[in-house]
């Protein structure tokens, strides 16, 4: 009875206020109260009412490294109704134009800030500021100077032969601020003072060395390469060959291909700069093609992932020799409606954060459906991390950082991701930490009153309303980010007990445990993770709300502070393996999806020598 007297009165003192007024949300918090239920329904009720739409920030200001005296910008892209006012600052001070720096808008309504040229004063943090009649949305970048990278650390010696050595090598600690291109490998005998290189176009951190005198000592540097230029050359490394008769060394295909393209001298080029994304597809999105022209149009190389209801498999389109990756399907009276969901779900997103949907296939009298995607680099976020030698915590809050923008994108467009876990992450970049979202199976439309969800993702990442089986919300995706960052910063799932029950025990009163945090982890971080795990999901924040959290905030102290914290990556290798190992076993073991691709055993048989390992082994 007396939540009705209180939801009776939460609803007089709203229609008090008509859709024009300027009454803020902050302002029913107060008068509210605690009761944050109530708020919900509150906030919900005058969303439904208003006119227009708060701005919204499609594409974010990014970091940029800047080359002295060269010309340099960044941008921003929001929408809303109405059409938002963009204002640029620089540390928190209005950003003046002058002669050197320009504000343009391009004739879709980014806003472009411009130097020409840049110079050093120009490093600082940039806010973007969107406004419109309704509210304002906030956006933070760093401008820093781009310097020549450290020289890598002395290679390793792989394997040896009579006549060739595979070195491997890790990328340099600092990059300079821009990504690294490639690498100079050079070598002389261990009595000689000439060194000659190699080749100083390997954008892989291995290489074979081949064509070398048996029983012979050798000493191999490296340097690296970015934007600005070449490094010093690193310490050098002594190794000797063997005798003639030892066994040759075998490389996988994926390393060979590699190696290939280095040799017939390839050309290195600097990444491309930030591609404006086509936001056709929302109004105009891509159809069902029902004939047979995928086989015509793209060969399929490589299975890539193999999952509970689909594969993952590597192509190349024939008429660019691009590389794009498909999610094949196999369809059946079990799987056909929620593969149409999916599609249904997917189809429209464009986010550069999230991957893009090309076109989708369902062949003639064949029971398959193809997903044909944009390619990524392929490892998924924790097998990014557990096989590097140590990470930062910077690292990993560039990772939360990237993957709260995709949320934002998809609980601004009302659907809820569920299925938030380290699988569907993926690394878009090995050079950069720059990851995507995939996988939109699970993903439901859902308002911020909640809905009626049955959860599908892993136990270890759902929210307490998934597990208990109650309404869910854009919020029960945040639980499943505090359990990402839990895991990242301690290689523990924060919730796993000794059985399934215990399990879901901890996880309804969201009991977990701070010791098992690394002891580098920065107490923003823990901050972080307390703030993420609330037992109701209306106490949990947005996604805007995480991104303005301190921990995640761009500031040169934070930033030091996070790049000081450095973990193994072999702490994370024990729960990597148990969950590729819990994934395997509900991967689908048939084998109608590869046989029916392309056609028999041999197609089948190709797919199963290119596992995701052997796919991933030349990245790190």
């Amino acid at each position: 009875m007396d939540e009705e007297i209180d939801d009776e009165r939460v609803r007089s003192r709203i229609n008090m206020y008509s859709s024009n007024d300027s009454f803020s949300i902050r302002r029913l918090r107060t008068e509210l109260g605690p009761r944050l239920d109530e708020y919900t329904e509150a906030e919900a009720l005058i969303e439904s009412q208003r006119e227009g739409c708060l701005p919204f920030f499609r594409e974010k200001p990014q970091t940029l490294a800047l080359i002295e005296y060269q010309p340099a910008h960044i941008h921003c892209f929001a929408v809303g109704d109405p059409k938002p006012c963009i204002q640029w600052f620089k540390n928190d001070m209005v950003l003046n134009e002058s002669n050197r720096i320009k504000i343009v808008a391009d004739e879709d309504g980014r806003s472009i800030l411009r130097f020409d040229p840049a110079v050093h004063t120009d490093i600082g943090i940039y806010k973007a500021v969107a406004r419109n009649s309704l509210g304002q949305t906030v956006s933070r970048c760093r401008l820093v100077v781009a310097t020549l990278p450290d020289a890598p650390d002395s290679p390793e010696v792989s394997a040896v032969s009579g006549t060739e050595i595979l070195l491997r090598w890790k990328q340099p600690k600092d990059d300079g601020h821009s990504a690294v291109l490639c690498y100079c490998l050079q070598y002389k005998e261990f009595s000689s003072d000439i060194w000659t290189t190699i080749a100083d176009n390997i954008d892989h951190e291995f290489y074979l060395v081949h064509d070398l005198q048996p029983h012979t000592k050798y000493h191999f540097r490296l340097s690296s390469r970015n934007c600005i230029g070449w490094s010093e050359m690193g310490i050098p490394l002594t190794a000797e060959t063997t005798s003639l008769d030892s066994p040759k060394i075998h490389i996988s295909k994926a390393m060979e291909h590699l190696q290939k393209l280095t040799e017939s001298g390839q050309e290195i080029v600097p990444e491309e700069e930030r591609v404006h994304t086509d936001y056709h597809c929302e109004c105009e999105p891509p159809n069902w093609i029902t004939d047979s022209s995928v086989n015509e149009k793209y060969s399929f190389i490589s299975e890539i992932h193999r999952g509970q209801f689909s594969t993952i498999v590597k192509g190349v389109q024939k008429s660019t020799n691009a590389i794009i990756v498909a999610k094949i399907f196999d369809l059946n009276e079990e799987t056909e409606a929620s593969v149409i969901e999916e599609f249904e779900n997917f189809r429209t997103l464009r986010h550069e954060r999230i991957v893009a949907l090309f076109a989708a296939y369902k062949p003639i009298n064949v029971p398959l459906a193809i997903f044909v995607m944009e390619k990524l680099q392929g490892a998924d976020v924790l097998t990014y991390f557990s096989s590097r030698h140590q990470y930062t915590e910077h690292m990993v809050a560039t990772v939360i950082t990237q993957l709260l923008d995709a949320l934002q994108y998809l609980h601004w467009r009302s659907y809820c991701h569920l299925n938030i876990q380290p699988d569907n992450i993926v690394m878009a970049s090995v050079r950069s930490v720059q990851i995507k979202l995939v996988d939109f199976g699970s993903a439901k439309r859902v308002s911020k009153l909640g809905a009626k969800v049955a959860a599908s993702c892993m136990l270890d990442f759902q929210s307490p309303e998934m597990v208990n089986e109650e309404p869910i919300f854009p919020q029960s995706d945040i639980w499943s980010v505090g359990v990402l960052t839990y895991l990242l910063l301690s290689g523990k799932s924060p919730f796993r007990g000794i059985d399934e029950y215990d399990t879901k025990q901890n996880i309804s009163f969201a009991r977990y445990r701070f010791e098992n945090l690394y002891s580098e982890v920065t107490p923003e971080a823990t901050r972080f993770i307390m703030f993420l795990f609330k037992r109701h999901p209306t106490k949990r924040p947005y996604s805007e709300d995480c991104l303005e959290h301190r921990w995640l905030m761009s500031s040169d102290y934070m930033i030091k502070k996070r790049e000081r914290a450095l973990f193994l990556g072999s702490r994370l290798k024990e729960f990597a393996e148990l969950y590729k190992d819990m994934k395997e076993s509900h991967a689908q073991s048939s084998q109608t999806v590869t046989q029916s691709l392309n056609g028999g055993p041999t197609a089948t048989q190709l797919l199963r020598s290119n596992s995701i390992q052997e796919e991933l082994y030349a990245s790190f």
